[in-house]
Order: C-alpha cells, then structure tokens, then sequence
C-alpha cells in the first residue's frame, strides 16, 4: 500500500521537490484540497485510479529522475 502522506512530503521537501501543494494538484490533476486531505491521511484508503498513477508518476519524475 502506498503512503500518500509521505510521498506528498518528499515532493514538498524543499531539498527533494520543494513543491507546493497547488503545484502538486496542478500536475496530478486534482484539487489542493485532495493533496491536503491524502497528506493527513482524511483520505487515501480509496484514491482513484487516475490520481494515484499521477502522484506516482509525479513522484518518480521529480524524486527519482532518470539518469
């Protein structure tokens, strides 16, 4: 299972991503509201599909770029 929360806080990390939760929401696409309510666990148990793979996929480009 992922934890949302902390790979919300590795983007915002402002030594990794250093990202704001608007920016996040903007490339997901969803709201700030839905990346603050995953970041403190309000939601998560049933994200959809389409924005689980956009955080991932977010997360992946930014914290683990390719060589």
């Amino acid at each position: 299972m992922t934890n949302w929360s902390q790979l919300i806080s590795d983007l915002q990390d402002k030594k990794k991503g250093n990202m704001t939760q608007m920016e996040i929401a903007k490339r997901v696409p969803c709201s700030q509201n839905y990346i603050s309510d995953l970041k403190t666990g309000k939601k998560g148990k049933r994200i959809s599909h389409d924005i689980a793979e956009g955080l991932k996929k977010l997360h992946e480009q930014i914290i683990h770029p390719a060589a």
